[in-house]
């Protein structure tokens, strides 16, 4: 083969294999720049805010209703209390804290709502029980 025919050649198989690239479909990287989707933006309801029913003060033995209250956030709530003096509880569907006072001394009550999307929300409060001289008098 002479050097002449070579150089042809090349250019030949050089511009069969560009015109190849340019008819060839365009993939991700080579597609025009599309424009970025639309941000989807959720409805987020805020966190429970739980309401402070301020300190409480009791006489042991008494019998005790204390409805908790709740704002905000995704209905229905789930009730939970730490701290609570012996006898007393919370209903976790109601919110209400019920029971009879055992004991005496005062107790940092902390109450949580957890709403439907699991957000929560508390409140801490005081709970004085005073120990009664005559419980049955």
């Amino acid at each position: 083969m002479s050097t002449h025919l070579r150089g042809p050649r090349r250019l030949a198989a050089l511009a069969i294999g560009l015109a190849a690239l340019l008819a060839a479909p365009a993939g991700p990287a080579l597609a025009a720049p599309q424009a970025a989707p639309a941000p989807v933006i959720h409805d987020v309801a805020a966190a429970p805010v739980v309401a402070n029913p301020g300190n409480q003060v009791g006489l042991q033995w008494d019998s005790v209703h204390l409805q908790m209250t709740a704002t905000g956030g995704v209905k229905p709530y789930t009730w939970s209390a730490s701290n609570l003096h012996l006898g007393t509880s919370i209903n976790p569907t109601t919110g209400l804290i019920s029971g009879v006072l055992r004991g005496s001394g005062t107790r940092t009550v902390t109450v949580t709502a957890k709403d439907a999307t699991g957000a929560t929300g508390s409140v801490t409060f005081t709970w004085r029980v005073i120990r009664d001289a005559c419980p049955r008098c």
